[in-house]
């Protein structure tokens, strides 16, 4: 086994930063090159974290022998193609959130790692906060749980708003909602309904704002709220809470405080965390450190294609719940037809 990840980065934008700027506390990472389609960018990048080279043409990075993983950091709708050849040359893969536009493209990925046999990572970072964690060790079970994701109103211009380029904010982001509540459920989910649409900006042909209710294979239920209307102060732009049995929790203040009932513990804050848990509150570290441990060992993670798919296939079938008006079934491991 090898005793670090020579990792090359393809997208040099906001996201990637947060990776690199980790890597310092995750001795089996070591970053080698970065790509980006603005050179000036990847020189950048270059500049400030040391490496081989930097390079405007991605395929340079995934056909490089002495690169053992790849972060996919770039826009949506260039995920697929990216992971794909990086899954052909044989790299682990750590690809943003979400994993994919389609549930059609996250299951070509799937199988395309499968075929490979390499490590995909999807950067569905909250299953790894700290407090997230403790949260789901205190209340166990959940038979209901709600989680919301409210911004400040996003730009009309930006990039994660274009229909095929970024999806729109509940596709795009919705699936990190997506993922806290089948890790807190511990299960698939089986149906979702919803309501919402271009409510916050001028373009029909996106969902801006949602709620959905989800229900899941081991009878759990849940409420799922996303949008830009407005970010909450209090609530914070994260929110949930989670009744289990008896027992329960509301995290807030982007989950960096958790205040419980029903359970020994009452309140659960960063002063109450170890050092690193505190140093890496948001869990982009434990994050990393989980992708480069798994890809060295060899071994699948806990947040695989998989967990990227069944995301990305919560908010594709929430957008369709919301055209249609009627409830859309989720089929976790059926392939069909789905585009």
């Amino acid at each position: 086994m090898n005793s670090a990840l020579r990792v090359g980065v393809i997208g040099c934008g906001s996201r990637a930063q947060v990776y690199c700027d980790g890597v310092d506390r995750v001795p089996a990472i070591q970053l080698r090159a970065y790509a980006d389609v603005n050179q000036a960018s990847a020189d950048r990048f270059l500049a400030n974290y040391g490496g081989a080279y930097a390079t405007d043409d991605p395929e340079r990075v995934l056909a490089d022998p002495d690169i053992d993983a790849v972060f996919i950091c770039t826009w949506h709708d260039t995920h697929t193609a990216l992971a794909v050849s990086a899954a052909a040359h044989s790299k682990h893969i750590l690809i943003e959130k979400p994993m994919a536009l389609t549930i059609g493209e996250c299951w070509t990925i799937e199988e395309a790692v499968r075929k490979a046999g390499v490590t995909l990572t999807v950067g569905l970072k909250m299953r790894f906060m700290p407090v997230v964690r403790r949260a789901k060790q205190i209340v166990g079970q959940p038979l209901m749980m709600l989680a919301q994701m409210m911004n400040d109103r996003i730009p009309d211009n930006t990039w994660s708003l274009q229909p095929g380029v970024g999806g729109g904010s509940v596709l795009g982001a919705g699936c990190h909602l997506a993922d806290l509540l089948c890790y807190f459920a511990g299960s698939d989910p089986v149906e979702i309904f919803g309501a919402g649409g271009a409510i916050t900006h001028p373009n029909p042909e996106i969902v801006d704002c949602a709620i959905a209710t989800v229900k899941f294979s081991n009878g759990a239920i849940a409420s799922l709220i996303q949008g830009d209307p407005g970010r909450n102060p209090y609530a914070s732009t994260f929110f949930c809470e989670v009744f289990g049995k008896d027992k329960g929790v509301c995290l807030r203040d982007r989950f960096h405080q958790a205040t419980f009932w029903g359970a020994d513990l009452t309140r659960l804050g960063p002063e109450d965390l170890t050092v690193e848990e505190r140093a890496d509150i948001e869990g982009d570290v434990a994050l990393l450190r989980h992708f480069s441990d798994n890809a060295l060992r060899g071994r699948p993670g806990e947040c695989r294609a998989r967990e990227g798919r069944i995301a990305t296939t919560m908010m594709v079938k929430l957008i369709e719940s919301i055209r249609t008006g009627q409830a859309q079934k989720v089929e976790a491991d059926w392939r069909g037809t789905y585009a």
